[in-house]
């Protein structure tokens, strides 16, 4: 089929193809958008944690304005968290999967040098205790902790090298050009005093507690440091239990923490103890929500481009039935008139994608400078055009079926 041709039909009825390309150009830049927003609340619900999700039991909310938990106070709520029935392992630590409070920003740059923002996750034998699938290298010795503590003690590193670091395999990939990250070295570009950083292992996954961040290949952009929680006016706890015992654990990790911390903690303030499970499904809800709103959204927007698209092109059938007619009485076959209107169909849209692939993106700056979203990738904008050029084909598909069905004897009804 000539384009030609078609530009030439188009040109002489042009009020039904505008209002299909308006159409499909407001349809395709709210389809972009709404389909990226969707993929942005997907990517941490769907990104791999890396802990042992049915045995975590995590507790929050311990804080101590007045005066810092001693480190004596922190030691014994870990000794006590370890006796009880069904516990594996337990300890202090900030930056806990699931857990807003306590977040801790690193800047880490490697020899490359891309610099990436990270998540910090502090605590003693965190490896054991999240059930963290360690792929190369080791935990930190004994001897390479250093004590820290918000408000209270904060001992830095002071030897004569990097201080350990153990990162994530996405992170030796972005960091290291060929992916080879045991025993090198990571820098903090923000701090020329820095020692720097040598990696001595390699996790799996860890998912970073800023969900807001985990999208486009950063949920694991997260690291491990030799850090033992000490004098602290905050503090939280994680414990890895007996999956066969963990609600009989859950409610024993609520009454030692009580015991142990209930007398020094202000009045008004209670320590939060859950799962893993609950508090994931507790950040996730809004997630799910906002998912829910999306997906009615792209449902409205495609029912509406579909029904609209059907209902012009049925008209203009109508209108050009006689026209049909003839051309099936000179010979044109069914296959023709359905290719004949399938093609007029995906130049209109082709062109209306086109011009809503460009709404799609000054509208995401218009987002982006109102309600501080993410930048629309370029990748984006091909993904709503091929969904918009499937659904303009398929709704012009019934209007086209009708047109070739018209017999050659219409044309002679009106001579």
């Amino acid at each position: 089929m000539s384009i030609r041709i078609l530009f030439s039909t188009l040109r002489r009825h042009s009020m039904m193809p505008a209002l299909v390309l308006l159409q499909v150009a407001v349809a395709c830049a709210i389809l972009c958008n709404v389909l990226f927003l969707v993929w942005q609340q997907l990517q941490p619900m769907l990104a791999p944690s890396g802990v042992a999700g049915n045995q975590l039991i995590l507790v929050d909310r311990l804080a101590s304005p007045q005066r810092a938990f001693t480190t004596a106070e922190v030691r014994g709520g870990e000794v006590a968290l370890r006796e009880v029935p069904g516990v594996r392992a337990a300890t202090a630590a900030f930056g806990l999967p699931m857990v807003r409070g306590n977040l801790m920003d690193i800047a880490l740059q490697g020899p490359t040098g891309v610099k990436v923002g990270v998540n910090g996750y502090l605590g003693a034998g965190l490896i054991d205790v999240l059930g963290l699938q360690l792929v190369a290298g080791r935990d930190f010795l004994p001897s390479e902790y250093r004590d820290f503590g918000i408000g209270g003690t904060h001992e830095k590193w002071s030897a004569g090298g990097p201080q350990p670091i153990i990162i994530t395999q996405a992170l030796a990939k972005r960091l290291f050009a060929n992916g080879r990250a045991l025993g090198r070295l990571l820098t903090d570009p923000s701090d020329k005093n820095d020692l720097g950083y040598q990696v001595v292992g390699i996790v799996r996954h860890l998912l970073r507690n800023q969900l807001g961040l985990a999208t486009n290949g950063r949920a694991d952009d997260t690291v491990l440091l030799a850090r033992r929680i000490a004098s602290t006016s905050t503090l939280s706890y994680a414990v890895r239990v007996e999956p066969t015992l963990r609600e009989a654990a859950l409610r024993s990790v609520r009454k030692v923490i009580q015991q142990h911390f209930g007398a020094l903690l202000p009045t008004g303030i209670t320590a939060r103890v859950s799962t893993y499970r609950s508090r994931r499904e507790a950040v996730f809800k809004s997630q799910r929500a906002a998912l829910g709103l999306f997906a009615g959204i792209t449902l409205a927007v495609v029912a509406v481009t579909v029904i609209g698209i059907m209902g012009l092109t049925g008209f203009w059938v109508q209108k050009r039935t006689r026209q049909i007619g003839i051309r099936r009485a000179l010979g044109a076959r069914r296959a023709d008139i359905l290719r004949y209107f399938l093609a007029e169909n995906a130049l209109i849209v082709s062109i209306g994608v086109a011009i809503g692939m460009l709404l799609a993106y000054l509208g995401n700056a218009l987002l982006m400078h109102y309600y501080e979203l993410a930048r629309l990738p370029w990748s984006w904008l091909p993904i709503g055009a091929v969904v918009m050029l499937l659904l303009g084909q398929l709704a012009v598909l019934g209007p086209a079926l009708r047109a070739a069905a018209v017999p050659p004897v219409v044309a002679t009804r009106s001579v």
